[in-house]
């Protein structure tokens, strides 16, 4: 989900966004305009720096001091905002606020103080966003999209990975490892270089272990390093600043194309000369503001221990940012009032995550597809988009994934399998949401005395409800996992649920299923669900 701001559009002028970056070392704003033939153009960034990462992972809290810096700078993000008429806000804060336990007071003073809403978005979000501007940099270069690629994000307070296959995203996952710890780590072992590159190479080995075990791959063709260290390292390399938001990229003569790729040789040789150089010295020498010249000696440590567990000698350094996809989602939230990206990756991300707890992948596709024409069939019954039916698609998906703990009680053990896995896409809430969908497939329905349930804000109960109902109505109509019932035709006429099959199919079964689960649909809907058998193009096959 996403909260942005919007504001009324003059006759004929274009809209003007404006998206904001509240993260570990820093605030960063993208000014852009929406252009007729649906181009962006960028008017300006500005960045400041602020070290709420430093205070919030030491302490847990974000001091009140600190509230204040990020009050300050936002006020003046709100005055760039209104001078160039800005008609879109969308503010979001990462692994710094995220990781604070006064999250809600920081969230609530910018808004009071500013105007401006911040959301605070979760490491698989963060994935989605930067991975949806680099799929679009990477678009004119099919070689790039051959094999298996790991995408990662070195940030202040984390590390977000996603697996590419065939350059669509099929996993992901979030590592609380990030140039702030890394950092502390560091100082634990003075100046001695050695000392801090045998350090650094332990946090990262033990990353990577997390890394394998998440992501389903045995051998990367290819790595791309996604973040402000990497371009930086990209631009210290290249010997000049050549970034410019007029065009796709930095030219690299090696590869031919607008994506620097740097050899580990060369992060190596960077790496040796920079991290025994106190932070003063490495901005002055290396033109890096000096908020990130603290973190450039762990990324560059960390860029090549991931390189070198993964064989490769070479990484991709796309320039793109997380702020580059909020300003295509927010492209997109405009032209089609729709903040979903991705759909199908989200798909196949669920999928993987079946496969993973061996569940009966063709029965949940099944669901999947049912639940989808039930769905679409009672849009006036339920009003929900676009994002309601992803999350009921993912459910249906990996509703029984329960069963790889014990198949009594599957649905519960589907519960906290599902809060405590990522799905590339969704977030928090959006997996609370699956969650529950999962936990409620089978026998007793939402109820308030349920503490997961009942613990969710109340649009998302609703959400609960509308969609396991349909859900319920979808898994009866496959109950023996046999996908018997093909292509049914779905309407709503008068207070029935009309789900029309071809004649001749015995289904004894599906209708003795959907007597017992179509209750909840019923109760939600008022529409009773029932099978009728018709000479449409349904089938019923055995």
């Amino acid at each position: 989900m996403s909260d942005t701001e919007i504001r009324p559009v003059p006759p004929g002028a274009p809209p003007v966004m404006s998206v904001i970056d509240i993260g570990s070392s820093g605030l960063r704003m993208l000014l852009a305009e929406l252009l007729p033939d649906g181009g962006v153009r960028t008017l300006e960034e500005l960045e400041r720096p602020l070290a709420l990462g430093r205070e919030s992972f030491r302490t847990g809290m974000l001091s009140a001091g600190s509230i204040q810096k990020a009050v300050n700078i936002l006020r003046q993000f709100r005055e760039k905002m209104d001078a160039y008429g800005v008609t879109h806000v969308r503010a979001v804060a990462t692994h710094a606020v995220r990781a604070a336990l006064n999250r809600d007071t920081f969230v609530d003073r910018v808004f009071l103080a500013t105007g401006i809403e911040v959301e605070v978005i979760e490491g698989a979000q963060e994935t989605l966003l930067t991975f949806a501007a680099v799929q679009k940099a990477l678009a004119a270069q099919p070689e790039y999209r051959e094999g298996d690629a790991l995408l990662f994000e070195l940030g202040g307070g984390s590390t977000e990975w996603a697996l590419l296959r065939e350059g669509e995203v099929v996993a992901s996952v979030t590592h609380d490892l990030g140039t702030v710890r890394m950092r502390e780590a560091m100082r634990q072992v003075q100046n001695e270089r050695r000392s801090r590159a045998r350090l650094m190479q332990h946090h990262v080995r033990e990353m990577m272990q997390v890394v394998k075990r998440a992501l389903p791959f045995r051998k990367v063709s290819r790595l791309l390093a996604v973040g402000t260290q990497a371009r930086y390292a990209a631009r210290i390399l290249a010997g000049t600043d050549r970034e410019s938001r007029g065009g796709n990229g930095w030219a690299d003569g090696r590869t031919g194309v607008d994506i620097p790729l740097l050899a580990a040789k060369d992060l190596k040789k960077l790496a040796d000369q920079i991290v025994t150089l106190p932070p003063d010295e490495i901005a002055r020498e290396y033109s890096v503001p000096p908020n990130e010249a603290e973190s450039l000696p762990p990324a560059l440590l960390a860029y090549m221990e991931v390189a070198r567990l993964c064989s490769l000698d070479s990484i991709l350094v796309p320039r793109e940012s997380m702020r580059d996809g909020l300003v295509l989602q927010m492209v997109r939230s405009i032209q089609d009032n729709s903040t979903v990206l991705f759909p199908e990756q989200t798909v196949a991300a669920a999928v993987n995550l079946a496969r993973k707890y061996q569940a009966d992948e063709k029965h949940g596709l099944h669901v999947a597809a049912l639940a989808r024409e039930i769905f679409h069939a009672t849009r006036s019954q339920h009003r929900m988009g676009e994002r309601e039916l992803l999350l009921l698609e993912v459910a249906s998906i990996v509703h029984d994934i329960g069963t790889f703990v014990a198949s009594r009680g599957h649905h519960r053990h589907a519960y906290y399998l599902l809060v405590n896995s990522e799905v590339f896409g969704l977030s928090g809430t959006d997996l609370e949401i699956v969650a529950n969908l999962a936990r409620y497939h089978r026998r007793g329905g939402p109820q308030s005395d349920h503490p997961a349930y009942a613990s969710l804000p109340r649009q998302a109960r609703l959400t609960v409800n509308r969609l396991a109902g349909i859900l319920r109505v979808a898994d009866a109509l496959d109950k023996a996992h046999a996908q018997r019932i093909q292509s049914p035709l779905v309407s709503v006429q008068g207070d029935e649920l009309r789900i029309e099959v071809g004649p001749g199919e015995d289904l004894a079964l599906e209708r003795v299923a959907l007597e017992s689960k179509g209750a909840l649909f019923e109760e939600v809907f008022g529409l009773k669900p029932v099978i009728v058998e018709g000479e449409g193009t349904a089938t019923a096959t055995s």
